[in-house]
Parts: C-alpha cells; structure tokens; sequence
C-alpha cells in the first residue's frame, strides 16, 4: 500500500494539513499517499456519515460512496452527513455535496445502487481500500468475497443498540496475517436485528464511524497499528473498549470440519475431545465446560454453542453464565480463530481459566 508514486502537495494543501504535517509519526510522506489514495465507502449512513467527512477533511484524493438509498426523516437521528432539506433525495448525491463543501479537492465518486455479489468486484475494483459500514450480512459478505478476490484491505464496523464492532480485514495482509470477515465469523447467517428494530445509540455511530476513519487512515499512510487481528469492542454504557486479539487464518483456505478431525482434536491436555462417546460430553471432564464458537453449530458434540460476535457484544449463553469463574473453560473452533479471540474476551470478562483449542491441525 506505501510504494506507489505520490503527488507532491501544493502549499495550499499543505496548509490545509498543517496539523498533520505536524503530527509524530505522519509528516508530509503521508499527506501525499492521503492524497493519493482512493477509498470507497459502503454506506452513507450513520458509519458513513462520519467516516467521509473525516476522510475528505483528512486529505484523501479520492472517495467513492456506495449506496441505492434516500434520506428519510428518521437517519437523521444519526445521519449526521445529511439534514432536513435533504428528505427524499439520494443519498450519494447529498453526502457528496457535503463532501465537496467541506473539501473541494476532493474527488466525489458516487455509486447509487446497491452492492451485490454481481457487481461488487467491479464497483471495488477502482479502489485502494474498502471501509464497510452497511447494516447488512448479504452486503457484508459480498464486500468480503469480492475485496479478498482483489487483495484489498476492509476497515469493517458495525453497531448496534450500545454496542459497536471495528476491525481491520485483509486477506492479502503480510507477514501472514491474512484474517477476512469469514474467518471471524464464520458462514453467512440470515439477517437478525437491525437499528430499526432494537435501536441504536446516535453518538455511538460517531465513535465508530470515527474508529474507522482513524484505522482507514493508518492502512493507508502506514502509521500507526492498524487493528488488523484485533477485533475492537465498544461499550456506550461504559464508554469501554475491549481488544479481542484473532490468530491468523490457516493457510488452507479449503479446509473443512469433518467427524475425523473432531474425534483427534484435543481440548484437554491428554484428553480427546470425542474420540469414544464418553469423551464427546463436557461432563466427562469434570468441571469443564467446553464453548464452540466454531463454523457449525452442533459439531462438537456436547458443548455450548456460541458465536463470537455474540460474545463481543456481551450476549453470553446462560450455561457459560452459570459456569464458575475459576473453573475452566475450553474454547473450541476448527482453525483457532475464532476461539482465541473468545479466550481473550472472556478472560476480560472474569473467567479465569479459559484455553483455546483448534479442533483442526
């Protein structure tokens, strides 16, 4: 991402980022590749609306922003982008009004349809970097696929009600750390709640939307400590973050659970996790409860199932909230992502014991 030909910024523009060319560790070397870079933006909502206006006042060259919907009377509770006189007219074609106003260099690209399977690859393919703020698994997925395809990196976010997500995804990442949406959360699910069902908090959308600036940003210029392996997990009712540290994707993609890998797989020092029924059921191991917050629901016989995105937002299944603090607890996926990243979380939240286990080698 840094060794691509940059313009030279004019004194007009360096005056404009003057505080950046002041700041330690950013300068002017990455003013221009702020200036170079071309980001797309999925969603100009409540993520959107401050995610574009800090990445044009930040100096980005080019922003293109995704999205087949009309401001209505209730975004404005958190779609800070746009305002009343702008009721009933597309979105893009508002936010990028705002956009040029409050940075005329900028170039405003605007996407009025919905991202899909078809077309995202070609939509994305323009670009530099994605940041994901839409409110739905279908898009969510289908920006995944198609930005791993391309070697592209993600800053993903989401909230919802009190509580916000940001990471940073990219399958093409070096060093071997490589992790996509997918590998975090698993298959495609149906669609669940949404802010129009359970409600969101507005300046919630402000402190992630503005997270995802801050990681857009740091990818981009290659300052900082991006939150690539982190999952970020914001509290409004605390006003807290929680890190949840992900492990690396494996390096066989095609990898799949089958019934052979769980019965070798071992969850306990010495012990098999399912190679005998006995040994399939936590209860065979006294005192451990075995969490599975793996790809398939009901693989490993006999322990609690939970998704990881569930467990960041604090929803925690009633038996893990029965369970002792200081008895131990086995966190289970196939390749270790995903249960490390809960061993992390729920050491946070007070279990003392916790391990994590890949259920494939």
């Amino acid at each position: 991402m840094h060794d691509r030909e940059v313009p030279v910024l004019g004194p007009a523009e360096r005056r404009r980022a003057a505080r950046h060319l002041l700041l330690d560790g950013f300068g002017l070397a990455a003013q221009e590749r702020l200036a170079a870079s071309r980001v797309v933006v999925v969603g100009a909502g409540g993520l959107g609306s401050p995610v574009l206006q800090y990445l044009a006042a930040a100096g980005v060259g080019t922003l293109g922003i995704i999205d087949d919907d009309v401001v209505e009377a209730s975004n404005l509770q958190r779609q800070v982008l746009h305002s009343v006189a702008e009721v009933g007219r597309a979105k893009t074609a508002s936010a990028a009004d705002v956009l040029r106003g409050l940075a005329p260099d900028v170039e405003v690209i605007a996407h009025s349809e919905r991202l899909t399977r078809d077309n995202a690859e070609v939509i994305l393919g323009g670009y530099h970097l994605v940041v994901d703020g839409s409110d739905t698994f279908e898009t969510r997925y289908a920006v995944s696929d198609a930005a791993a395809s391309l070697g592209l990196p993600v800053v993903w976010g989401t909230v919802l009600g009190w509580d916000g997500q940001v990471s940073v995804f990219w399958s093409a990442a070096p060093e071997g750390r490589g992790i996509t949406y997918p590998d975090v959360f698993g298959p495609q699910p149906p669609e669940g709640e949404s802010c129009a069902t359970v409600g969101v908090l507005s300046p919630a959308c402000g402190v992630v939307g503005s997270t995802m600036a801050v990681e857009a940003v740091k990818v981009l210029t290659g300052t900082g400590d991006p939150a690539l392996g982190r999952l970020l997990a914001y509290d409004a009712r605390t006003s807290g973050w929680d890190t949840i540290e992900l492990a690396p994707a494996t390096s066989d993609p095609a990898a799949v659970l089958t019934a052979e890998a769980v019965q070798a797989a071992e969850i306990v020092e010495g012990t098999a996790l399912a190679p005998a029924p006995a040994a399939a059921d936590p209860a065979a191991v006294p005192g451990v409860l075995v969490l599975d917050v793996g790809l398939r629901p009901g693989a490993v016989p006999g322990a609690v199932f939970a998704r990881l995105e569930d467990l960041a937002a604090g929803n925690f299944p009633p038996e893990l909230l029965d369970h002792p603090v200081d008895e131990p607890v086995v966190v289970v996926c196939e390749r270790g992502l995903r249960s490390r990243g809960a061993e992390q979380l729920l050491r946070a939240e007070g279990w003392h014991d916790v391990t994590s286990r890949a259920i494939l080698g």
